[in-house]
């Protein structure tokens, strides 16, 4: 499965050297240039040891990733999709925020569209940062997440996990993109999700030259504009004879550019494991999304329930997941994330947590995925301390400010490098 799929095994993974600069160079263009102090190194003072890893040629997934990537920083005609699943680590934004700039070095001509654009804002939980909503009217709604998820407003639905509905008489969703620059990512073609009638929505001054197609399942439509925009707005006019509430699922953006680099952010506070599985079509919008990578962190919130935790089950549920995105997705290599570690004064949180660390661990070369054992690359639970002292972990223990993010993204970014740069290697070997 190639180098790419041996992202497991690898303790401390910059820590004891992040005290100096850090520069990583493919083919003669910078991927990466950090410059840090010696916090690593105050962090953890272990150490720094790689097990070995072997080359397994017969993974697809993989070898297909790497070639993507490569075609991606020769600028050639080129998408590269990546899908981020998780709960509030993801829905933060910064970890795809830090991935977005690293990937821009790589790829520095590439063009970039949003892609997935869930209303958070609209159902009154926290927008991931650099991406911005604005809204009129009332608007109310949940997420698979929340016991009050419910699935059928829309049907079928969408598989974004989240739904927002209105019954005012007027009512706007309006979408930016920014980095901070909105300029940077655009978009000319939008999926969208909602229960609207042509009738009861607009998409402003420029109705002439919209193309407007239904979706056959009857769960939305897909927009498709003449030039691209770094602005998505929509106004809902709810008819007045509607029986049920005008819903919103949501947003993909998408941009018909030569080459194209997206990561999608599927996001959810509190999100559990057992969630996907109550998510209908989930494993629908994962297709739809056509990723080259899947980074799926899911595990913390379930192994923060004292007395609910029962590995066999998250065992279950993560198979189910696992199975589901393989299905949907068979060319896609999906790499595995053990929890991040917490700063908390109750054991069990980082027992339950161990226990999902070495089910991933064994579980993944079971089934061809990668895996990357995070936790340890940032110093373990024992560092945390640490981390909160030099402002990286907010006081809760178990969330990050942006420079704590800052660093895991590095941690994922560097790994993703170096398997890159290793499968290079060896497939330049084989071809002399």
């Amino acid at each position: 499965m190639g180098a790419l799929a041996e992202l497991a095994c690898r303790p401390n993974i910059g820590t004891g050297a992040m005290n100096r600069r850090k520069t990583f160079v493919l083919a003669g263009s910078i991927l990466f240039s950090m410059q840090t102090n010696s916090l690593f190194s105050q962090v953890d003072g272990r150490t720094q040891h790689s097990l070995p890893r072997e080359l397994h040629q017969n993974s697809a997934p993989y070898r297909h990733l790497s070639a993507t990537l490569d075609s991606v920083r020769r600028s050639e005609k080129s998408s590269l999709s990546i899908l981020h699943i998780g709960g509030s680590h993801v829905q933060a934004g910064w970890i795809a925020h830090f991935l977005r700039e690293q990937l821009a070095l790589l790829a520095p001509e590439a063009q970039w569209s949003r892609g997935l654009m869930l209303p958070y804002r609209l159902a009154h939980t926290n927008t991931p940062t650099h991406f911005r909503t604005e809204m009129t009217g009332s608007w109310s709604g949940e997420s698979c997440a929340k016991r009050n998820w419910t699935s059928r407003l829309i049907d079928p639905g969408s598989g974004t996990g989240m739904q927002v509905h209105t019954s005012s008489e007027l009512a706007s969703i309006q979408h930016v993109a920014f980095l901070p620059d909105s300029t940077k990512i655009t978009s000319d073609s939008f999926d969208i999700w909602t229960n609207a009638n042509r009738n009861e929505i607009s998409f402003g001054s420029a109705q002439s030259s919209i193309q407007l197609t239904a979706f056959e399942g009857g769960n939305g439509w897909r927009l498709t504009l003449p030039s691209p925009v770094d602005t998505f707005r929509l106004d809902f006019f709810p008819d007045e004879n509607r029986s049920t509430p005008l819903v919103y699922e949501g947003v993909y953006a998408e941009l018909n550019g030569s080459t194209q680099i997206v990561i999608n952010e599927w996001g959810h506070n509190g999100l559990h494991i057992q969630d996907i599985r109550d998510c209908p079509e989930f494993a629908v919008l994962a297709k739809r999304l056509k990723p080259e990578l899947v980074i799926l962190g899911v595990g913390l919130n379930d192994a923060m329930n004292e007395k609910g935790f029962e590995l066999a089950q998250f065992a279950l549920d993560y198979s189910w997941t696992i199975n589901a995105l393989k299905e949907a997705l068979p060319e896609t290599a999906i790499l595995l994330l053990s929890n991040t570690p917490v700063n908390s004064d109750k054991p069990f949180i980082t027992k339950n947590s161990e226990q999902i660390r070495s089910f991933l661990q064994s579980y993944s070369k079971s089934v061809g995925c990668g895996f990357f054992d995070l936790s340890e690359a940032m110093g373990g639970t024992e560092s945390m301390q640490e981390w909160m002292a030099q402002g990286w972990m907010k006081s809760d223990g178990i969330h990050f400010h942006s420079a704590g993010y800052q660093h895991i993204a590095y941690q994922i970014f560097t790994e993703i490098e170096r398997a890159f740069l290793t499968d290079k290697k060896a497939r330049n070997s084989t071809e002399r």
